[in-house]
């Protein structure tokens, strides 16, 4: 490949992945919902770590929350522990997102941080 042929490949490739997260909405409200639990963890003190409460049909459990990611082009899904360190998996359509972020108490000696990692190019 010459020199041109891979700027014009790289250029095409930036487009289709601008175009790509503009039609998967997803990705913007995973984005938003990134820097929301940044901010959050932000105000944390070393004893307490990110928690969400999860209410469905009158239920309320709540969970250590350990990942949050998203399959395009509709679907969020936090993971995490529960109080008693069940595993748990929350799988939701964008449009019924509703994620309630709680401080609670560090389960080990070290509160777990969830954290993002982006690529540059993003």
């Amino acid at each position: 490949m010459t020199f041109d042929q891979e700027r014009l490949h790289k250029m095409m490739s930036g487009i289709h992945e601008h175009r790509h997260q503009q039609e998967n909405p997803v990705i913007g409200v995973f984005k938003s919902l990134g820097e929301y639990v940044r901010a959050f963890e932000a105000e944390l003190d070393d004893d307490h770590e990110v928690g969400a409460r999860l209410v469905s049909f009158g239920n309320a459990i709540q969970i250590h929350v350990q990942s949050i990611g998203f399959t395009a082009p509709f679907l969020i899904t936090f993971s995490g522990v529960t109080e008693k360190g069940d595993s748990v998996r929350l799988i939701q359509h964008v449009s019924q997102l509703s994620f309630l972020l709680v401080s609670l108490k560090k389960m080990s000696d070290k509160p777990y941080r969830i954290g993002f990692i982006w690529d540059e190019a993003q």
